[in-house]
């Protein structure tokens, strides 16, 4: 790894950056031509030397690549330091001298001609890994993981540039790099073509912005050719001499492995030739040896492995084995397992098994559901046993074979096939999002009212769409990372990455599942609503405003539209836990005929972009003549689609999602669902408990049906205001229309007869679950595991919908009544973290539903007010029933009022991190610009930028110092560091890692840090250019001086409200009860202290500004010196007090963030002096109070010095 980012470095920056300087110089005049440019180019080389004899050290002298490789690696000799000092200056020399001839002549071919420059790059390009090809037999690299084609190409582009720019390592002499067949070779065709390529450039006609004369060029060439080939001679005469071979001849990795196979017994994990052969298959499958030698030595050995595994027969190598070695290798043993995990009968063979009348999966789902439920089942590895016994057993291995390569070429067509899929829908996704972006900023550039109205709306509804994707990411449990990739707009490529590469993500969501959703808020939060809002602009403006990127955008968004729901409906009801868990529901895509399923994708591709088409067509029409009239529309529309689901899901109005069931997530969820239905129809939203069959049919009726009365009542409103005429908009909406009723028909004939009705016949979610409950025997559960049986099944349900929609009290009650023998048995899913079975149960299951066990469970640590118990053991059920019921009453009486509370403090927190988080930073932005404004004041303009930049700087540093991760420092850096730790402290999902108490510190910390970094230096350099602006005679700006005002308040306020939430905390008093505690509990006390420390900051404040800015003013030295003093006294007496300067927080003790701390307490205490301060290690009570006393004196003392001063 060590190797790869120092390779990376050189190619991607220093190289490039060596090219761009000398190509610079060679340009310039000879009095241009300044020492320093010089010397940066010349320590550039010795850098990039440098790095190559330290890459080339680290790979050669590794003990164990000597010992896995020693005919190639061990040529630096260890036995003496003084050919080992000659090794490393031959290949310092090397580089240097390879570097500068070779980049002597790309420069001179890149100033001549840069079309000629890059034919002849690429021309050695192609000759490289052709020759690469022809030595190794193979153009593919070596390293498992990074051989696949795209991989491949890559990396011979990078091991071409790095030797063609220079940087000519012997190490590339390894085979399956350069090779020893092609290092000398490649680099004497190179040295050999340098002066080729300087005549030829000099000879073209760009070469006349070339300074250096012919002859002094290819002198220079020369001399460093002479330099490189010097460092070779030397390397090659002080090197071990048993090694010199390894630079020449022909050896290519393919004969290279062969040998080693046969030879060598060491390897990194274990020992012996089985542990060294095991090494050496973690090469890519294509430099493997033969498959008859990997197979006689697999299969005698196999089951001995699996019955006692070798330190090296880890689960990674069994996966490794099964899914890259060639079929013709397997055991037989792997064999017979494998076609007794993914086929269902031995004569089927090579055949994919029949859809079942409801709609089946596919033959990959069967298989991959067969091989969950035996995993499930056994104790043992995979590899263990066969279950068909005699039928697999009488298989021939040539049969068995061939099913293994049917079943490989068939996995590699699905897959491509899904990547094809994901990568064109993440196409769509992005055009979409950048086709946004432009048309935003065209808006803006129209430079009307009209224009800027539209860019607002357009950035508004991206940045919601961003914000509500980041919201659901955090709730959802998918983390700090995965919410900030949300905010950045990356969230369908991250979730396409999980997708693609089957790695896990956080949360209870899977990543198919994760990725669905996504894309289901991309189209209704975004993509909608950006066709809609689009559509009624354009079409409001005059043809001359109109421009193709308008119009491509909303034929964009519609097509995006279509494609991501097409392919969204694919991956869900084509989803291996869909078609499980819910088979009366999914599984109308046919999956034995690529045709159909293709003709279904159509249908709905049609389908969607018709709707889409025909409404946006109506909506834009309306609104265009009356936007209160549409917006009036569209929410009778969603109020009669919120009564008829309502009725359809048997009076039951809440969201079924368990923890999303509330009045504010039922009704967003609501109106994603009328978004949705409104124009993006996903056939997955007749699943009950989204839209449900009847509703779902009977509005897609009926908005076909209404479209043109909206176009009628839009032109019988106002019609002109419409650009478009009558005629062309009646046509577009016959047209759109049209194409959905194809579409539909389409989709409908084509999909699986089974699954029609699923489109229109009513059926609520609490009878689809009442029937899943009895009949449903096989789960896919939420660790992607097939669970058989009906106890899984239910616990599934139970922990999945919202109680709401549970079975009857009865039938709950009657099975769990099985919890004591659950308890007992401990059975998986029992227990399972991500289903939280029992939690939900706990919390959520009727009172007279639940085991007598499990009352008494939730009862034993419940007391009533007067603190006794509630219930005792030998009580009746129906009492523990009743207490059970009053325990939750009370429960939740006492929840909402704790999240009433805690609502009013963080409104007060908020309220106080937007103020130092945007108000103050703001504040300092617009002094900036207005100081930037002048010519007088730009430097304090800079100044003041600066300041605050080195604020962000040192908080970011801070936070990484106290472990507070990448996502604490980044929000540092953008100024929202306050409302980080102000989240972390109130929510439950923190967006950093670490305790209560860590996010506690960290929020006393960012607000001391902007108090000190910030606020402080901030008003106290504003108050210098007031008084510098004034004595100069200039006009202040009243932006200044609401600056200065408003960061005094700022300090004043966040100080004592910081002191007065600690003081009064409870963890604070109970942990230093002699330090914390001195604000009175009586309320009108607490206020009086409250307003002393308000005013007493306030006053401190003030008054170390004008004094530190009248005599910065008279003498900036002299203030200086006077800072600096106090600061060093400051740091000495701390020394005397504590016996150690040194912080006392774990993490920030080291000398650089102690000096840090100390300089912000200096800060601190000379202007903002927080009554924190005075616990000890920070300053401590006596120099606390000492430090307030005498800078109360100092402050007319340093304003009596300023006079006194001839300034």
């Amino acid at each position: 790894a060590l190797a790869t980012t120092r390779s990376l470095e050189l190619i991607l920056d220093a190289l490039p950056q060596t090219f761009h300087q000398l190509s610079v110089l060679v340009q310039l005049e000879y009095g241009e031509r300044e020492p320093l440019l010089w010397f940066s180019l010349l320590f550039s080389c010795l850098s990039i030397g440098y790095v190559g004899v330290v890459l080339e050290f680290d790979m050669e002298t590794d003990l164990n690549y000597r010992k896995l490789f020693a005919r190639v690696h061990g040529y630096i000799p260890n036995n003496s330091w003084r050919r080992k000092v000659a090794v490393a200056a031959g290949i310092m020399c090397w580089i240097i001298g390879f570097l500068a001839a070779r980049m002597m002549a790309m420069a001179v071919l890149g100033i001549g001609d840069a079309g000629m420059f890059g034919i002849w790059v690429g021309a050695e390009l192609v000759l490289f890994m052709l020759a690469r090809a022809a030595v190794e037999g193979s153009f593919r690299f070596y390293q498992a993981g990074l051989d696949s084609v795209p991989a491949s190409l890559f990396t011979n582009v990078l091991m071409c540039l790095f030797a063609t720019q220079g940087v000519f390592l012997p190490f590339g002499r390894f085979p399956g790099l350069y090779g020893p067949s092609l290092l000398v070779p490649w680099a004497a065709c190179l040295l050999a073509l340098n002066p080729a390529m300087l005549l030829f450039g000099l000879s073209l006609e760009g070469s006349s912005q070339i300074e250096f004369t012919e002859v002094r060029l290819l002198w220079t060439m020369g001399g460093a050719t002479a330099v490189a080939l010097a460092g070779a001679a030397m390397m090659a005469a002080a090197m071990n001499p048993s090694h010199r071979q390894s630079f020449f001849g022909r050896l290519c990795l393919k004969q290279y492995v062969a040998e080693l196979w046969e030879t060598r017994t060491y390897a990194p994990v274990g020992s012996g030739i089985d542990a060294s052969r095991a090494h050496l298959l973690k090469f890519s499958r294509h430099y493997w040896p033969r498959n008859d030698q990997v197979r006689d030595w697999l299969e005698p050995n196999w089951d001995a492995w699996v019955v006692a595994p070798p330190q090296w027969f880890t689960p990674r190598f069994v996966k490794r084995i099964i899914s890259a070695a060639p079929p013709e290798v397997l055991p037989l043993t792997v064999l017979r397992e494998l076609a007794d995990k993914y086929w269902e009968e031995p004569q089927k063979f090579g055949r994919e098994k029949p859809e079942s009348e409801a709609g089946g999966t596919t033959s990959a789902n069967s298989m991959r559901m067969q091989g969950s439920i035996r995993r499930l089942g056994s104790q043992k590895s995979s590899m263990s046993s066969c279950r068909w016994g005699r039928q697999v057993e009488d298989t021939s291995r040539e049969e068995l074979v061939r099913m293994e390569v049917e079943r490989r070429a068939s996995k590699v067509f699905a897959r491509a096939k899904q990547l094809w899929i994901w990568m064109v829908a993440l196409a769509f996704s992005y055009v979409d999002l950048v086709t946004t972006v432009l048309v935003g900023l065209q808006y803006l550039d129209m430079g009307t009212a009209q224009g800027t109205s539209g860019a607002h709306v357009t950035f508004a509804m991206l940045g919601l769409s961003l914000g509500v994707q980041a919201l659901f990411a955090h709730l959802s449990g998918q983390g700090a990372l995965s919410t900030l990739v949300a905010v950045c707009g990356g969230k369908p490529l991250w979730d396409t990455y999980h997708t693609m590469f089957d790695k896990p993500t956080q949360g209870v969501l899977t990543a198919a599942a994760a990725l669905t959703i996504t894309r289901f808020m991309q189209v209704v939060m975004d993509s909608l609503p950006q066709a809609a809002a689009q559509t009624f602009l354009v079409a409001q403006l005059d043809s001359d405003d109109q421009s193709w990127a308008m119009v491509a955008s909303i034929v964009g968004c519609i097509v995006s539209i279509a494609y991501l729901v097409a392919t969204t409906e694919l991956d869900a009801d084509k989803s291996l836990g869909f078609r499980t868990n819910f088979p009366m529901v999914h599984g109308y895509i046919p999956s034995l005929s690529a045709v159909q399923e293709a003709l279904v994708l159509l249908g709905i591709l049609l389908f969607v972009g018709g709707i889409l088409g025909a409404k946006l067509i109506a909506l834009a029409t309306l609104a265009g003549a009356s936007a209160w009239v549409a917006v009036a529309w569209c929410s009778a529309e969603a109020s009669a689609l919120f009564v008829l689901r309502f009725f359809a899901e048997g009076r039951i109005w809440k969201f079924h999602f368990q923890g999303a069931s509330g009045l504010m997530p039922t009704l967003l969820m609501h109106a994603c669902i009328y978004l949705g239905m409104l124009a993006a129809p996903f056939p997955f939203l007749r699943f009950p408990g989204y839209c449900g069959p009847l509703p779902y049919s009977a509005s897609i009726i009926y908005n076909l049906a209404i479209n043109p009365a909206m176009v009628y009542s839009g032109f019988y409103l106002g019609g002109n205001r419409v650009v478009l005429d009558t005629q062309h908009v009646w046509m577009s909406l016959a047209i759109g229309s049209g194409v959905a009723v194809l579409g539909m028909v389409m989709m409908g004939g084509v999909m699986n007869a089974a699954h029609r009705q699923t489109f229109y016949k009513p059926r609520s979610l609490r009878t689809l679950i009442d029937t899943l409950w009895e009949e449903r025997k096989l789960t896919y559960m939420g660790d992607e595991t097939m669970a058989v049986g009906l106890d899984p099944s239910r616990a599934n349900l139970i922990a999945g919908f919202t109680s709401d929609y549970w079975v009857s009290v009865n039938k709950l009650r009657a099975w769990l009544a099985n919890w004591d023998a659950w308890e007992a048995d401990q059975p998986v899913w029992f227990t399972m973290k991500k289903l939280d079975f029992q939690n939900t149960v706990v919390q959520y299951a009727p009172a007279e539903a639940l085991p007598r066990t499990l009352l008494l469970k939730i009862l034993a640590k419940a007391k009533d007010s007067e603190g006794n118990e509630r219930a005792a053991p030998d009580a009746t059920t129906d009492l523990l029933v009743a207490k059970v019921e009053a325990y939750r009453k009370d429960t939740s009486a006492r929840e909402r009022a704790g999240r009433f509370a805690k609502a009013v403090l963080a409104i007060r927190l908020y309220i106080v991190a937007i103020v130092i988080s945007y108000v103050d930073l703001a504040g300092d932005v617009l002094v900036t610009l207005t100081l930037l404004q002048s010519e007088i004041t730009k430097q304090n303009g800079y100044v003041t930028m600066g300041l605050t930049s080195f604020a962000q700087v040192v908080q970011a540093i801070i936070s990484l110092a106290m472990g507070q991760g990448g996502v604490a420092a980044f929000a540092a850096l953008v100024g929202a560091k306050p409302l980080l730790d102000t989240y972390n402290v109130l929510s439950k999902r923190p967006l950093t890692c670490g305790s209560k108490e860590d996010h506690q510190r960290a929020f006393i910390a960012t607000r001391a840090e902007e108090v000190a970094l910030q606020s402080l230096p901030q008003g106290f350099y504003q108050c210098l250019v007031l008084l510098q602006m004034a004595q100069a005679g200039d006009t202040s700006s009243w932006v200044q001086w609401v600056s200065v005002g408003g960061a005094a308040l700022s300090v004043a306020f966040i100080v004592t409200d910081t002191d007065c939430g600690l003081d009064t905390g409870s963890t604070f008093r109970l942990d230093y009860p002699l330090i914390y505690g001195y604000t009175p509990a009586d309320k009108r006390s607490a206020w009086w202290v409250l307003l002393g420390t308000f005013g007493f900051i306030g006053g401190t404040v003030v008054s170390k500004w004008v004094a530190i800015a009248t005599l910065a003013t008279a003498s900036g030295s002299s203030a200086a010196v006077w800072l600096a003093t106090e600061c060093v006294v400051l740091l000495v007496l701390r020394q005397v007090v504590e016996s150690s300067w040194r912080f006392h927080l774990h993490g920030l003790e080291a000398a650089v963030p102690s000096a840090l701390v100390h300089l912000m307490f200096y800060i601190v205490s000379v202007a903002a002096p927080f009554p924190i301060l005075r616990f000890p290690g920070y300053l401590g009570p006596s120099l606390y109070c000492a430090s307030v006393c005498y800078q109360t004196i100092a402050s007319p003392l340093m304003l009596l010095v300023a006079f006194s001063m001839e300034g």
